[in-house]
């Protein structure tokens, strides 16, 4: 299976959303040109979703392949960073009690 890495059709197609969205706003909101146009970054989107998908798809075989075991973490980063504001907080506030006034 061959596994192409190019990250070239990814970019080229942002720049193409990109592209289509500023003609879009252009167009007089629900003209039939502004119809007409609606369905392009739709279509690009769809390509995008597909490509991305594949490159997921791709990338799992060539892991499933390599190694025996693979392991996620889902990671609540958020709660991660409040986690330590508070641990930092309650740290400062014992350094700020224990100092000599």
């Amino acid at each position: 299976m061959g596994v192409s890495w190019r990250m070239r059709p990814l970019e080229r197609s942002l720049e193409r959303i990109r592209v289509i969205q500023r003609a879009l706003s252009r167009k007089r909101f629900l003209s039939g040109n502004w119809l007409k146009a609606k369905r392009k970054p739709a279509k690009e989107h769809e390509y995008l979703k597909d490509f991305r998908r594949d490159l997921f798809f791709k990338l799992g075989f060539l892991l499933a392949e390599e190694y025996d075991l693979l392991v996620l973490e889902d990671l609540n980063v958020q709660g991660l960073i409040q986690r330590g504001e508070t641990k930092k907080r309650r740290w400062m506030r014992l350094y700020d009690s224990s100092s000599p006034s």
